[in-house]
């Protein structure tokens, strides 16, 4: 995309800089976060894909990505379960990156069991980095992917 600065959600400007400091702080892999400046989406893709009433884009803004993360907006604490949520699926799944057991792999959460249980417990891991959740056989969301991870686990 090559910009310096791109626009946060609540109007301010977020530079690569400063979201390569926000994301060294929670400790996303330097590889992961090269990723993620290549594949965020910017604000004009996630007004487009609004607009045109699609889904958003799997990796939301660099601001989107600070504002998930900090703020709690599932009523978890991403970052208390190890995670830095990147977006979301189609069906609303929040999708993240993984900076406690396995740092940098791409996990799914089940929107609809993440408040009743463990995190952990309602998450699944689908990619090895980031590159991996752009492959063509990449799951729709949390139950293809514990699906796949249960027949692969037979």
């Amino acid at each position: 995309r090559g910009r310096q600065a791109r626009e946060c959600r609540r109007g301010g400007i977020m530079t690569d800089r400063e979201f390569t400091a926000w994301a060294s702080e929670r400790g996303v892999p330097d590889e992961t976060t090269e990723a993620l400046l290549r594949y965020a989406a910017t604000p004009e893709e996630m007004r487009e894909a609004h607009d045109a009433m699609d889904p958003a884009p799997p990796v939301y803004t660099l601001a989107d990505i600070v504002d998930m993360t900090d703020t709690d907006p599932f009523g978890f604490s991403a970052r208390e379960n190890g995670f830095v949520l990147i977006g979301g699926c189609p069906n609303g799944d929040p999708i993240a990156i993984d900076v406690a057991d396995a740092p940098g792999t791409v996990w799914y959460i089940c929107h609809e069991a993440m408040h009743g249980r463990p995190v952990r417990e309602v998450s699944v891991r689908v990619a090895a980095d980031l590159a991996g959740l752009f492959q063509s056989d990449c799951p729709f969301d949390y139950f293809e992917a514990k699906d796949r991870a249960t027949s692969a686990d037979n």
